[in-house]
């Protein structure tokens, strides 16, 4: 059976490339290609990083890094090969950092589930939220004679009571009343309530002049 070297040696002369052509394209030195298709281990600067640099070699030629690599393991002990090769120090060429498909069924399948749970989610917010409430006149502690102009704009579907009394709204919305009172000071409290019963109010405190 052929050894990994003898598997890379062979893969680089079919590929026509030279060892400084190849040292450009994995970043390996070249002394460490030509120890690799030697099988001369002993005479790399460290062992730590051998698995690493055959995967790469082997990746650069077209080779099989799996197999090369397993070819490799064989060629020495379990224990040898554990002081060698401590799993997940090295990185294959041009592997992700992170080891995840982007275009498989699973993250697919993912992204489906994140869709459709962020727009029911979205859905049930606008459902359940209260309505939106904004009162542009009068202004709060103004004085005014009466009758007091009062206008605004809230959601075109709720219903809208000024100090318990129903207020006409729009089609958009927006609506406009007015409010009889005698000289002092009045609270006036817009509240606008949802078909899901939420509420919400708005309070404006203004001072009927004689």
């Amino acid at each position: 059976m052929k050894t990994s070297g003898q598997l890379l040696f062979q893969a680089r002369l079919q590929s026509k490339l030279t060892l400084t052509q190849l040292e450009r394209l994995t970043k390996i030195p070249k002394h460490i290609l030509r120890s690799l298709e030697k099988d001369q281990y002993d005479q790399l600067p460290s062992t730590t990083y051998l698995q690493g640099f055959i995967r790469n070699y082997a990746q650069a030629l077209n080779l099989d890094s799996q197999m090369t690599v397993a070819v490799f393991k064989r060629q020495f002990s379990r224990k040898t090969a554990k002081k060698i090769l401590p799993p997940g120090l090295i990185r294959p060429l041009n592997s992700s950092r992170f080891p995840v498909s982007f275009t498989g069924p699973v993250f697919r399948l993912v992204l489906a589930l994140c869709l459709l749970f962020g727009y029911l989610g979205f859905n049930l917010y606008r459902l359940y939220k209260p309505p939106f409430l904004t009162v542009s006149q009068p202004e709060n502690g103004a004085t005014l004679t009466s009758p007091v102009l009062i206008k605004g704009k809230t959601d075109r579907n709720a219903s809208l009571k000024l100090n318990d009394k129903i207020i006409n709204l729009e089609p958009d919305g927006t609506f406009t009343t007015a409010y009889q009172g005698f000289p002092g000071t009045h609270e006036l409290t817009l509240t606008s309530t949802s078909r899901r019963q939420k509420e919400t109010v708005v309070t404006r405190h203004v001072i009927i002049s004689p």
